[in-house]
């Protein structure tokens, strides 16, 4: 029986708590200030995670799946709703009307033919008993990929994937990419579509791919995609830029507030996520194809003298970049691979997620100065996103299952840089070639 079928059997009878892994820590790269706590290989395929309380909740290719983590150490298998998911790369819950948000691109699973999902969707899921959880309602959409709540989940704000596959002529010829679509979820039982997509000319006066939303403590909603990064208010009243004149912004007509382009993620490459401290804006260019050195980066970018809609009114306006990083030639790494999902500690130390280069812990403190404090990195990882968790940290790998570690560094600038030793590049050169798929991301034996 295959991984997957055994894993929907699983999820199809009588749930028994699955024991953590008690196996030593696994082969490959851990800085010392790294505890390797436990892995459940059963959540293999994780794509992303969200917690509502003591509750995990596991959004996998599989399924969906909800743990019980009052122990961090040892968390305990509760429920699960078998289905394929693609992709739902950042799960969004309600913790308030207890729901989880399942967000589905139009594009099918890998091994899946192409008409299986013709149209993107939003499952809400009622997650008010984690061992029986149950699809509330469905809000089908022509794009689908991430799902983020923007108000408290008063609406939805959904984004990708980054080519139309519906009717021809049903997307505007001059879209390079699909915007952000908003729903109206005020009554879950009755959504309601925006009635306009949102975000629209992000990349120099051009519509393009808009991918994921992350919203911040004061609930500006950032939107990260091809061309940069941009948030805007989804309450209250404000000046719009675009307008010049106050209105009332809410989750269907939100209003521009600071962020624009960057001068990375252009043309191909894109802003993937995004997270806000302070004035300072911590960015993730996506980028599987090219070398480390000129895409798939860390980064921080400088808000300042971004809050006056330059965004949206200039099109070659670009943030001041401050500081990028990669784990190529970094201590614990074997090689190169694309930044991907980043969660803040809350003290300026990251756990950013960099796929086959594992889970690196990055201490932005100084954003111009960006620094590695600890690192995980199994030699099997394909590490998507990490999750900080009352003093843990939960990594959603899409090979390894979910693997839960500790960092003891501290924040704020107070723990030691680790250095990589030294290379020799032509060395390196003459030993290996970049590999014809991936380049320099996966080099290869000459």
């Amino acid at each position: 029986m295959s991984s997957r079928l055994a894993l929907l059997a699983l999820a199809g009878a009588v749930l028994v708590p699955v024991s953590p892994s008690v196996a030593a820590p696994p082969a490959g790269a851990i800085s010392k200030n790294v505890e390797y706590v436990t892995t459940l290989p059963e959540m293999a395929t994780a794509i992303s995670i969200n917690f509502i309380g003591k509750t995990m909740f596991v959004s996998t290719q599989t399924g969906l799946f909800s743990y019980d983590v009052s122990n961090p150490r040892a968390p305990k298998l509760v429920g699960a709703l078998p289905q394929e998911i693609w992709e739902n790369e950042d799960v969004d819950v309600d913790p308030v009307r207890k729901l989880v948000f399942i967000s589905r691109d139009p594009r099918p699973a890998p091994g899946l033919p192409a008409s299986y999902l013709p149209k993107g969707s939003i499952a809400i899921v009622d997650v008010s008993n984690p061992a029986a959880m149950t699809v509330k309602n469905v809000v089908v959409l022509d794009g689908g990929h991430t799902t983020t709540c923007v108000e408290k989940c008063q609406w939805l704000w959904t984004g990708g994937p980054s080519t139309y596959t519906g009717p021809v002529g049903a997307q505007p010829s001059a879209w390079k990419g699909r915007p952000i679509f908003g729903t109206d979820l005020r009554d879950p039982a009755n959504p309601k579509a925006c009635p306009k997509p949102i975000d629209t000319a992000r990349n120099d006066g051009v519509t393009d791919y808009a991918h994921d939303v992350q919203v911040d403590s004061r609930g500006i909603a950032w939107v990260s995609g091809r061309g940069g990064v941009r948030g805007y208010w989804t309450s209250g009243r404000h000046y719009d830029p675009v307008t010049r004149k106050k209105r009332t912004a809410d989750g269907c007509n939100p209003i521009p507030y600071g962020g624009g382009g960057t001068t990375i993620g252009r043309d191909g490459p894109l802003m993937h996520n995004a997270l806000r401290r302070g004035d300072v804006l911590v960015g993730t260019e996506e980028n599987i194809t090219s070398s480390c050195e000129t895409s798939g980066k860390a980064a921080t970018f400088d808000l300042k003298g971004t809050y006056g809609g330059a965004g949206w009114t200039n099109k070659k306006h670009r943030m001041r970049t401050l500081d990028t990083w990669t784990p190529a030639d970094a201590e614990g790494a074997t090689g190169c691979a694309s930044a991907h999902y980043v969660s803040d500690r809350g003290d300026g130390v990251l756990a950013w997620a960099f796929y086959g280069q594992g889970t690196r812990f990055l201490d932005v403190s100084n954003p111009r100065r960006i620094r590695q404090i600890g690192y995980y990195r199994p030699d099997n990882a394909s590490a998507w996103a990490a999750y900080h968790y009352k003093g843990y940290v939960f990594v959603a790998d899409n090979d390894r299952g979910v693997d839960v570690i500790k960092l003891t560094a501290k924040g704020g600038g107070k723990a030691p840089t680790l250095q990589a030793p030294a290379l020799r590049r032509d060395a390196v050169a003459l030993r290996f070639k970049p590999s014809a798929a991936l380049g320099w991301l996966c080099p290869t034996p000459r």
